[in-house]
């Protein structure tokens, strides 16, 4: 017993000055503008900066995207043999709950081909949209490119919003080599899996979740958050991103709960959350399902503040769940009281053709369709050429009837998104704010 209790204290002995000099690590220095970061994050979103430095950084390296095939030294099309310029198009536009988003993506598409083939189309030649569905069943869209190319003889395609879908196109792209610009997709994980062949517009989870999460845990210093999703690849991935932000901001959210998109009640949802003792609600699903959440809960009794992505901000929620949505926030795609000259003209022209205002959907699809014919008008018929064309827009931007956008080295838009908080019945935006770290204790690392 005695020789136990002399080790004890001799253990202390040898241990009590290492402790007394032994001060925790400085957070790594982290020397990049936010611009350069991965998806344009936070500071304080960065992975591991309590502790040290990477030794390398995916996704943030100018070779990302590189292409050294032989796409660009084909032949290139004669022009003297074809009657149009054939551009490809993949969307939901029926027997899909995601057509509400796809019809105006096909809308704002097909004005820009006619705006293009007013101007005189390519050397004389018309640009002609081929449209094909992409339904909701899983794997149905593996027979739409190789349909685009050997049918269709189509030089790009744009397309779509559904991210399995998405993924399916990039794959076949490897082999196809044809140019695909998605101007609807928020799945992060399509850029990041290096092919060539794939550029997007719209902004992705990783944007609307860093914003969101930098709103409810820096500004309104919330602590007690829960989750309310669609059991859907869009809500997965989405709340995987901000799960993650709220991690590394030491807020994890208490609970996360599920439904099946085109549910009514949501009683037994909100009664978990409720019992949790939350303090705040997450909700990543479209606008019909969030404003029915958003009526129930209210009539539950449940005064918590409400945040939710970016397929909320619409009005038809206002008129669905009327006073309850207010103070509801939202990440917004774009900010449509913008009154850039470029915006509203877009917005006018949209209002003439279509008798409604035109969403975040329409106006990424109008830039990128802009964006296809452009490449096209610069390099000719060329795939290996137009990819390249949108490629260069790493370098330059582009800005939109959309905004300004700014790619990343996966070709993915990570320009800040806007936020939206209703009030009296009407969504209020303003840029979502930049998020930097605050003073706090450091965590050691284990050694």
């Amino acid at each position: 017993m005695q020789k136990k209790a002399f080790s004890l204290i001799l253990f202390v002995i040898l241990v009590t000055p290492a402790w007394a000099q032994y001060s925790p690590p400085e957070p790594a220095k982290d020397e990049k503008p936010p611009d350069k970061r991965y998806a344009n994050m936070p500071a304080e979103a960065v992975p591991y900066r309590r502790f040290s430095k990477p030794y390398h950084e995916w996704f943030v390296t100018k070779d990302t995207v590189e292409y050294n095939g032989a796409a660009s030294d084909r032949p290139d099309g004669d022009i003297n043999k074809l009657s149009e310029v054939a551009i490809g198009f993949l969307g939901p536009l029926e027997n899909n709950p995601e057509s509400m988003f796809g019809i105006p993506m096909l809308h704002a598409a097909q004005m820009a081909l006619e705006e293009a083939n007013a101007r005189g189309g390519y050397k004389g030649k018309p640009f002609a949209l081929k449209i094909y569905n992409d339904s909701a069943l899983w794997g149905a869209s593996s027979t739409v490119l190789p349909s685009m190319l050997f049918k269709d003889h189509c030089w790009a395609v744009l397309g779509s919003i559904d991210g399995q879908s998405t993924h399916i196109q990039i794959r076949e792209s490897l082999k196809l080599e044809v140019p695909i610009l998605s101007p609807g997709t928020t799945d992060r994980t399509v850029t990041e899996t290096r092919i060539q062949w794939i550029m997007s517009n719209f902004p992705d989870d990783r944007v609307q979740g860093y914003a969101l999460a930098n709103h409810i845990f820096r500004e309104l210093k919330l602590k007690r958050l829960g989750v309310l999703r669609t059991q859907t690849r869009y809500a997965r991935i989405g709340v995987g991103v901000f799960n993650d932000m709220a991690r590394r901001m030491q807020r994890q959210p208490v609970l996360e709960v599920k439904f099946e998109r085109g549910d009514t009640d949501f009683s037994r949802q909100l009664r978990m959350l409720r019992d949790a003792n939350i303090e705040g609600l997450v909700v990543w699903a479209e606008w019909p399902e969030a404003a029915l959440i958003l009526k129930q809960m209210r009539e539950m009794g449940m005064k918590q503040p409400v945040f939710s992505s970016s397929r909320t901000a619409y009005a038809k929620l206002l008129e669905i769940a009327g006073p309850a949505a207010e103070g509801l926030v939202t990440a917004c795609a774009l900010d449509p009281t913008r009154q850039d000259a470029k915006w509203t003209a877009f917005r006018e022209q949209y209002r003439h053709k279509f008798g409604e205002d035109p969403d975040a959907y329409a106006a990424f699809a109008y830039d990128g369709m802009s964006m296809l014919l452009g490449a096209i008008e610069k390099t000719g018929l060329n795939r290996g050429r137009i990819m390249q064309a949108l490629r260069d827009y790493q370098q330059k931007d582009y800005d939109g009837v959309a905004g300004h956008m700014l790619f990343d080295y996966t070709l993915k838009n990570v320009s800040p998104v806007t936020l939206s908080r209703v009030e009296n019945g009407k969504f209020v935006y303003w840029k979502a704010a930049s998020s930097e770290p605050e003073p706090g204790p450091v965590v050691a690392e284990k050694r």
